[in-house]
């Protein structure tokens, strides 16, 4: 009889056998787009992923404050306290996702200012523009 069977018989329960008793890992859930904007889509992805984290961390805030409480240890208090301050940088990642998809959205918006000095015109015009300006310089002569 092995350790492991012993320790069965003693616990009164059943031997565990590693290929059977443990279960296998779901698939992981291939993304698919879900629109034609991959920006959008990627963005509804990012925030999903974020509020999904953040109910999850609040369940398990909830869940370490009661063992906190129950235990009454420094350290299951200290957990808690990091977990609390995980989820606050959650919800500032969710709020920058929002400010970054704004941005962008500025950016396509927004209309740069572009100052090109054009002349529409013959060269001769072009040459008489520049004789007329020069007959407005006064040529000074400095006194001796």
């Amino acid at each position: 009889m092995n350790d492991f069977e012993k320790l069965s018989k003693i616990f009164d329960m059943k031997p565990f056998d590693a290929k059977k008793d443990i279960p296998k890992a779901l698939p992981l859930a291939k993304i698919e787009e879900t629109s034609d904007d991959r920006k959008e889509s990627d963005f509804d992805l990012t925030r999903e992923t974020i509020r999904d984290l953040i109910n999850t961390n609040n369940d398990a805030i909830r869940e370490m404050i009661s063992i906190a409480k129950s235990s009454e240890k420094g350290r299951d208090f200290e957990v808690a306290g990091q977990l609390m301050k995980t989820q606050s940088e959650v919800a500032k990642d969710l709020l920058d996702i929002h400010k970054q998809l704004k941005d962008i959205e500025d950016d396509k918006t927004t209309i740069k200012t572009q100052n090109n000095i054009l002349f529409t015109g013959s060269t001769s015009d072009l040459i008489k523009q520049i004789e007329d300006k020069r007959k407005e310089v006064v040529d000074v002569k400095p006194k001796e």
